[in-house]
């Protein structure tokens, strides 16, 4: 994971999540997203870091990859916190609990 962050992203550390978007369609009009690479070993760490449980860390990971393919980001905070809300929304209609604490959501 550390030589994938750092061949396209130029960071040398490793991460829990990549997302790799393709944005073209496929056979019949299937748009294929992307491919999303996750981390165990930091998923697991986190999970333990977070209090969170594993199940629900790796659902959570899923979840913002797929908003990653979809174009979302968290590079600004106006673009965190929609990120963040929505990916609230979605881990608790999976019956999760909301990865972040934000006002207002």
């Amino acid at each position: 994971m550390k030589n994938l962050n750092y061949k396209y992203r130029r960071k040398n550390t490793s991460t829990n999540i990549l997302s790799f978007p393709l944005n073209f369609f496929f056979k019949k009009n299937k748009i294929l997203l992307g491919d999303i690479v996750l981390c165990k070993k930091i998923i697991e760490e986190e999970s333990f870091k977070y209090n969170k449980k594993l199940e629900s860390r790796w659902a959570h990971m899923v979840i913002h990859g797929t908003l990653h393919l979809l174009g979302y980001d968290h590079k600004k905070n106006k673009e965190k916190n929609i990120m963040e809300k929505i990916e609230n929304k979605i881990m608790l209609s999976l019956n999760y609990e909301k990865p972040y604490f934000l006002k207002n959501s």
